[in-house]
């Protein structure tokens, strides 16, 4: 009897064992610690706009697919995470790669390639932007078609190592919002999927503060950078790329008003002929808009619409007005359920160059997976 009795308590442990190893490899699954998503972005635009000097009709007529991303995450362990996503719309290319180590709320680190701290409206992503396109300001003085005409971040992205975390903090409605949110980074300064150009690395800094109500912060960057001037010359020759911005935004789930200004240095010209200057360049903007909630009696699907509307100037030259153009964009952004959009927007062109209004009107889907 008491060797029946110790045999089924051996099978019991030994059952109990086989569970434990099982709930462990369990946890081992990459499943466990993994996700996989998606999203694309189908496009339409037409735009009108006559060129001042010989009167030239430009005129755009086009279906596109301006993005179509793959987004891996996962998060190893309660300090190690990573991203790693593509887009395959025009040629497959990384667009993210990077590991966290999360050490602290106050003191963690991310390395790899990942959009630069550096304004409100770069690091958003365009699935939450309020307009098709970012801002004039933000595209020429923060990575997306720089005004230096050689050197783009591609995308607002850069490979390189950050610093970042939350100081201080509040509670409100049993929420920790965090008082100050910290990013210090170093980059190559030359772009996606690129190794730098020079010996130099480009710094980039921001600071956000929330100044104790709910939804509203402010901030301030700074970037310092150089990039090759005469790249394609033997004697390479770095001029100076240097931005410093502020600004603010307010979002309370249903309100959304954000607006930055930013100011720019960029070297320019020929060294050797004497041609050398600096370029300065600045320009804001102040987008805002506002949510409407409601459910189809037919169909059962909660709807999410807004309306939106953004002002963009933006002066490439701060010594010649005719690099003034001014931007008057009126939109809406209409989610019909949770994982479609459609956002459309029509914009005023107003391009002192060109010395006439110019059209644009756009409309993109998009779908999340």
């Amino acid at each position: 009897m008491r060797r029946k009795s110790l045999l089924l308590v051996l099978v019991m442990v030994f059952i109990g064992s086989l569970s434990t190893i099982k709930a462990q490899e369990k946890k081992k699954l990459i499943g466990d610690y993994l996700s996989i998503s998606g999203w694309m972005n189908i496009q339409y635009d037409y735009e009108r706009q006559l060129q001042n000097d010989d009167l030239t009709l430009t005129e755009l007529n086009s279906f596109n697919v301006r993005r179509a991303r793959l987004d891996v995450k996962g998060n190893i362990n309660p300090y190690l995470e990573f991203r790693l996503q593509g887009d395959f719309a025009v040629s497959p290319k990384m667009v993210d790669g990077f590991v966290k180590v999360k050490l602290a709320k106050y003191f963690n680190i991310q390395a790899g390639q990942f959009k630069i701290p550096f304004t409100f409206e770069n690091p958003q992503s365009p699935l939450t932007l309020e307009g098709i396109e970012y801002a004039q300001v933000i595209s020429k003085l923060s990575g997306y078609s720089d005004v230096c005409h050689v050197a783009t971040y591609s995308g607002g992205r850069d490979v390189g190592l950050m610093l970042y975390g939350d100081l201080f903090s509040f509670e409100n409605n049993g929420k920790e919002i965090p008082i100050l949110t910290y990013k210090l980074g170093v980059f190559n300064g030359n772009g996606m999927n690129k190794k730098d150009a020079n010996l130099g690395k480009d710094i980039a800094a921001s600071i956000e503060v929330c100044p104790g109500v709910k939804g509203l912060k402010l901030a301030a960057s700074y970037y310092d950078g150089n990039y090759m001037l005469n790249e394609n010359e033997v004697e390479k020759d770095n001029a100076e790329r240097n931005r410093l911005t502020f600004g603010g935004k307010y979002e309370n789930g249903k309100l959304t008003v954000r607006s930055e200004y930013i100011y720019g240095e960029t070297g320019m010209g020929d060294r050797k002929a004497g041609e050398y200057y600096l370029l300065e360049s600045d320009g804001f903007y102040v987008a805002a808009g506002y949510w409407f909630n409601y459910t189809c009696k037919k169909t059962g699907l909660q709807h999410k619409i807004r309306p939106v509307a953004r002002y963009d100037f933006f002066r490439e030259d701060i010594t010649e007005i005719n690099t003034n153009s001014t931007y008057y964009m009126v939109g809406v952004d209409w989610w019909p359920m949770q994982n479609l959009r459609l956002l459309v927007n029509y914009t005023l062109k107003d391009k002192v160059a060109n010395d006439n209004f110019g059209h644009l009107f756009q409309a993109q889907l998009s779908v999340k997976f």
